[in-house]
């Protein structure tokens, strides 16, 4: 039996319901069923909710069927990434209101913008005005003119840039440093210099120094460099600047030479560098006569790894040995000896048969083989973390005219990048990240509106396919 302060609002056609504890009234009819041969109640909308203390509750849903309103009294927005940054990333809203006061919100603004459209500058206040952001921050200034002077005033403020990164520093971490290029359509920044790009080509392009924090799976440091200086001195300065004596430099094969080797040293800094598998520094003894007492093993991934390390002018050489990898590259040349014989051969195979499934790195760090492993592993967290800026926030190429405005755009693609790293963890920790990237949930998000009607803000309808995903990553927005 329901309450007598329920009962005596409900009206003719009208239901009552009892739902986990509180009371719904809903919209009720009748309709004959041939089938049945007599009347069946047909439940339909939701009109609103019935309290003691307040009684009927109109339904926002119910108010809108029900109100006439003109079409100029309608405004829709983009609510769900609106209102995700606004709940998720309120730490990120008060380390830039600390770091940068009152540009704060402009930062934010266009890191949005980035994250995501990939939205030129000239696009922002469009998008601003078009977001539930413009409701949150109301009368931000994003025309062009106002933001071109914002952009050279922000980026004069590299030491506040730093301080706000150093925010997301904790103790012990395993910062690891990378670097890659940006293309500047631009001639006229001293940064901008011709130069051969990662693509091969000559262009005018700039160097970035990035830093990935291993154990907060996040970006934490940048730098823009000219592209004519030294990779290891920008290192060396990167690292000076940004105060991580712990961080560790993780080359590519290519990076191996004598003069980088040295420069390295005197520059004090930690290194991994893989060797090719003809290089002298290597030892294949203990894999050539099978030799397991020379060897250790660790478990990474569920594969086996044997390992051995080797002294080679006060630094270390380790070998690792994978022998399903081993197997895999086996099979895989002897195969090409029938296809491609004129390359690969019986000859060369009995010379590189010790050398299948070996990973060499030439190393000083004071770490155990199975950790100097896992170092150099990582090194595929950066790569991502490149590929990530370049390719989904589409941080390739620059059109910026002067170094200030170049520090501030970058700024504004690291933040979105924190965000797009925040929002893969969120999907990890719910294991939705093998079904969904980021940038998928970025457009299940954007499908959640707010409409403004008669100047009051409702929730527009949400599928229940979208609501189903949110829930289950426990993304709440409302």
């Amino acid at each position: 039996m329901h309450p007598d302060w329920a009962t005596k609002l409900r009206a003719k056609g009208t239901e009552l319901r009892c739902i986990n504890s509180k009371y719904y009234l809903y919209e009720v009819s009748s309709k004959w069923n041939p089938d049945k041969k007599r009347s069946q109640k047909i439940t339909g909308k939701l009109l609103g909710r019935i309290t003691e203390k307040e009684g009927f509750i109109p339904s926002d849903k119910n108010n809108l069927r029900t109100k006439y309103v003109k079409p100029s009294d309608i405004c829709v927005k983009e609510y769900g990434v609106s209102a995700f940054i606004n709940n998720h990333f309120q730490d990120y809203i008060q380390l830039l209101r600390k770091h940068f006061q009152q540009h704060a919100e402009i930062i934010l603004l266009l890191a949005y913008c980035r994250l995501i459209f990939q939205s030129p500058l000239k696009n922002a206040e469009f998008h601003y005005l078009n977001s539930y952001l413009s409701e949150l921050f109301p009368e931000l200034n994003l025309s062009a003119s106002r933001l071109s002077g914002l952009m050279r005033e922000i980026g004069t403020k590299r030491t506040n840039i730093v301080e706000f990164f150093k925010e997301f520093i904790i103790a012990n971490d395993h910062i690891i440093f990378d670097g890659t290029d940006l293309f500047c359509n631009s001639k006229n920044m001293e940064m901008s210099k011709m130069s051969k790009s990662k693509k091969n080509t000559f262009d005018h392009v700039a160097n970035i120094m990035m830093a990935f924090a291993t154990e907060l799976q996040l970006p934490i440091y940048y730098r823009i460099v000219p592209a004519n200086n030294k990779d290891i001195k920008s290192f060396k300065l990167s690292i000076q600047e940004a105060k991580m004596n712990q961080a560790v430099v993780i080359a590519d094969k290519g990076f191996y030479s004598k003069e980088n080797l040295i420069s390295l040293k005197n520059e004090s800094l930690s290194f991994i560098i893989p060797l090719k598998r003809n290089n002298a520094f290597i030892d294949y003894n203990p894999i050539r006569t099978n030799d397991r007492l020379k060897m250790k093993f660790f478990v990474f991934e569920k594969r086996i790894i044997w390992c051995y390390s080797i002294n080679q002018n006060d630094d270390n050489v380790t070998v690792y040995l994978d022998e399903e990898l081993k197997a895999e590259e086996m099979k895989d040349y002897l195969i090409r000896t029938t296809s491609l014989p004129e390359e690969y051969n019986m000859e060369k195979f009995y010379v590189r048969q010790y050398q299948f499934g070996t990973i060499a790195v030439l190393h000083n760090l004071d770490k155990s083989e199975e950790q100097v492993f896992i170092d150099y592993k990582s090194r595929m967290q950066t790569e991502t973390m490149i590929d990530t800026l370049k390719n989904v926030l589409s941080a390739d190429s620059s059109y910026i005219h002067n170094e200030q405005s170049m520090e501030t755009w970058m700024l504004i693609n690291y933040v979105a990048l924190h965000w797009y790293y925040r929002l893969l963890q969120i999907l990890k920790s719910s294991k939705l990240n093998k079904k969904f990237l980021p940038m998928d949930f970025i457009k299940f998000l954007r499908e959640i509106k707010k409409v403004r009607i008669n100047g009051n803000w409702y929730d527009a309808d949400l599928s229940k396919k979208y609501s189903d995903i949110l829930n289950s990553a426990g993304i709440h927005i409302t």
